[in-house]
């Protein structure tokens, strides 16, 4: 499947590897990363929307994975260096480019079903349908 700048695919995880249990944003190992994108989280009529700025990539160069059981989500990509000469004499040098993962803790269970991400402007915005939340009533199960 062919990805435009307008779509990205989530891929499900089972599990992501033993992560710490802080919540919403994880700083990984800084080796790991060569930039660290800023990142949104916010609720908007029934789902969590994580929006990241990671500008001068294609969507290709992306990966989003949702690991639904532990309500965690893993971007992950490289941005290269849009002007590679051999020898530059830098002034200011504040745009990063390399490896990054960025791993973010959600606030509440979201569904893997519905999930969608979008990737325009230098803005990846991926949408996470939120779970239902269990009543903790209990209910009767019918008996055949």
């Amino acid at each position: 499947m062919r990805r435009t700048n307008r779509e990205l695919r989530i891929n499900l995880m089972g599990s992501l590897g033993p992560l710490s249990r802080v919540p919403h944003l994880v700083r990984e190992n800084r080796t790991a990363s060569a930039f660290e994108p800023p990142t949104d989280i916010y609720e908007v009529e029934g789902e969590l929307v994580v929006r990241v700025e990671i500008a001068g990539m294609s969507a290709d160069t992306i990966e989003v994975s949702l690991d639904e059981v532990n309500s965690r989500l893993a971007i992950a990509g490289h941005r290269y260096d849009p002007a590679p000469e051999p020898w530059r004499r830098f002034y200011a040098m504040e745009i990063a480019s390399g490896p990054f993962r960025r791993l973010v803790h959600l606030p509440k269970a979201v569904r893997a079903e519905g999930s969608r991400a979008n990737y325009d402007n230098g803005l990846l915005v991926v949408r996470l349908p939120l779970r239902n939340p269990v009543s903790g009533k209990p209910r009767s199960v019918p008996i055949d």
